[in-house]
């Protein structure tokens, strides 16, 4: 089948395939701010509950695929943080659970945001991985920013520091396990090579500052997301 054809293998950063998806994922942001106000009960339940299939069907047939081409690795088991990103905000849209928006908005948007950007796949438009890579990402960035942008869901600063503490002990846990079954999730190994250069000066030190520019990006994400949003809103 030539979604799955080895010959779309040609992927390189910020191609006119790379461009494109971009390009795709903005288009829908921007459709989703325009008709916020106009998206009735029944609409909305509809999309929120088949994002949420979409997102684990299509992660689901990509174990198929790996199974099937003898290529599944224990690095594709669902630790990383793009994985329980999209599990959860699956989980968060299928239930409209503010609670759970909560912890996991700040690092859904940033893996998302960091994965399509960095794009770390092979494949171009049809491949299935290519659709699957920026379909996922794209869903679950869009996911959270629709309930943030249509249900108007809250969140303090206290609850990015939960957030941020939950993202700290998970790491701890997820860090020797890596080392145990040679797997590199959360990149508390090693960094693609686009980025690498920024933590190379560090050291052995350069998990920590990682991690440091991790909480950093949340804040950053809340002060976008949050402040501005609040002080537009105290204007208007």
């Amino acid at each position: 089948m030539f979604f799955f054809d080895e010959r779309y293998a040609t992927f390189e950063l910020f191609s006119l395939a790379h461009l494109f998806a971009i390009l795709i994922i903005l288009t829908l942001l921007v459709l989703m701010i325009i008709f916020k106000d106009k998206i009735s009960n029944r609409t909305d339940l509809w999309l929120r509950r088949f994002v949420a299939l979409l997102m684990v069907l299509m992660e689901w047939i990509f174990y198929a695929w790996a199974l099937r081409d003898g290529d599944f690795q224990l690095s594709l088991l669902p630790m990383g943080l793009c994985a329980i990103s999209m599990y959860t905000s699956a989980i968060t849209l299928w239930t409209k659970s503010e609670k759970l928006f909560k912890v996991i908005y700040p690092y859904a948007i940033i893996g998302a945001l960091l994965s399509i950007i960095v794009a770390d796949q092979p494949y171009i438009f049809p491949h299935f991985r290519y659709i699957h890579y920026f379909g996922n990402h794209g869903l679950f960035l869009l996911g959270n920013l629709y309930l943030l942008i249509v249900h108007k869901f809250k969140m303090t600063y206290n609850d990015l520091l939960k957030s941020a503490l939950i993202l700290f002990i998970y790491a701890l846990v997820v860090y020797p396990i890596n080392f145990l079954i040679d797997t590199n999730h959360l990149f508390l190994r090693e960094l693609p090579s686009e980025v690498e250069f920024m933590f190379s000066m560090f050291g052995d030190f350069w998990p920590l500052v990682f991690g440091l520019s991790i909480f950093i990006l949340m804040n950053i994400i809340f002060l976008l997301s949050f402040r501005i949003k609040k002080r537009h809103l105290a204007v208007s």
